[in-house]
């Protein structure tokens, strides 16, 4: 069993330490981060009992790999290059996501990386490729607002029921938990937006053929449009790819908590997301992260809720059904319904 350092400590480490708990090839020993997450190591290492530290080499002698999480949470990369140099000096084995060493200064060759990146030798087709099973989004109105927590839910839910599921993870620490990472290519510039669009459908389609899959479930990274002025989510281009490459019959959306929950809000969002993504909104889901603009440095900050007591503040009688993040029994309920409604679609479910 391959014992692993995680670093920084952000809004998923729980969920994969969680994730790994009866996992007979990996196990998180350390978790590590920066000096202004020592209360939040704190109370991980109170609720996990696993050991969580400041101070990275310490934690170095842990484990035999280490994690470098994606920068979900806005730290400096210079405190990500300095680590995982410290990594690679220390001879451990380092795994990280394409999108995080594109923003430092490390031989890859040295680095075990989390997704696919090279094209398949099949994509020498300009047509999309036809795949014929259902499709469930899981997408966010930006980051660090528990589309990772909510993927690893409704893939269990799912699988429970008997179905083989390509979970197709838009959180690199996804691959750890039994998903697909999304490839590389997604984040190159050197490819035009259509050529990826063709690109992801050849890959999925590829691996549909290889499994015989009955459910595509996909993640999509960041966020489906900018939001305050200094969050652009990259003007939702990632979620757009993958809208276009699939054709999706349902979508979950994960909104931020003290999000504005009235009719008005919801509808605007929904139609939205059916216009840009061709995306039908089934369920919305409340997630436990906030966010602030801090006008000062110019950047969202975010944070996670204390009191899991707290309610959110739903409206009565509201045409969108919003859950709670919390709630596992709602949640399962209305994935069994949706499975229910695809069972008895002859043309989406086989």
């Amino acid at each position: 069993m391959e014992k692993l350092v995680v670093f920084p400590l952000n809004n998923d480490t729980e969920i994969l330490i969680k994730g790994l708990k009866e996992n007979k090839l990996y196990q998180v020993v350390a978790v590590s981060s920066y000096i202004e997450d020592r209360s939040r190591l704190e109370l991980l290492q109170k609720k996990s009992s696993i050991y969580c530290s400041t101070e990275f080499e310490e934690c170095l002698t842990r484990a035999d790999a280490i994690v470098f999480s994606e920068n979900t949470m806005g730290y400096s990369y210079d405190g990500y290059q300095k680590r995982v140099q410290m990594a690679l000096d220390s001879g451990k084995k380092i795994y990280a996501g394409l999108a995080l060493l594109d923003k430092i200064q490390i031989d890859r060759d040295k680095v075990c990386i989390l997704q696919e990146s090279e094209l398949s030798d099949e994509v020498v087709s300009p047509n999309k490729k036809e795949i014929d099973i259902p499709v469930i989004s899981v997408m966010g109105l930006g980051e660090n607002c528990d589309k990772f927590q909510l993927q690893v839910k409704i893939k269990k839910v799912i699988e429970k029921q008997g179905y083989r599921v390509l979970a197709l993870c838009s959180n690199v620490l996804g691959g750890f938990l039994g998903m697909e990472n999304l490839p590389g290519f997604l984040y190159s510039k050197f490819m035009s937006y259509p050529e990826k669009i063709i690109a992801l459908n050849h890959w999925i389609h590829t691996k549909v053929k290889q499994q015989e899959y009955d459910v595509i479930l996909v993640g999509c990274p960041g966020g489906v449009s900018e939001f305050e002025k200094y969050e652009t989510n990259y003007f939702g281009e990632l979620p757009l790819i993958i809208s276009n490459a699939l054709d999706v019959d349902i979508g979950f959306l994960a909104l931020y908590r003290y999000t504005d929950l009235n009719y008005t809000v919801l509808k605007n969002i929904s139609d939205f997301v059916l216009r840009k993504y061709n995306t039908p909104v089934k369920e919305y889901i409340l997630s436990r992260q906030f966010y602030k603009a801090d006008h000062e440095w110019k950047k969202i900050r975010y944070y996670t809720m204390e009191d899991m007591n707290e309610k959110p503040a739903i409206p009565e009688n509201s045409e969108y059904q919003v859950l709670d993040i919390f709630d596992d029994t709602k949640i399962e309920k209305e994935i069994l319904k949706i499975l229910e409604e695809l069972a008895n679609n002859i043309f989406v479910i086989r």
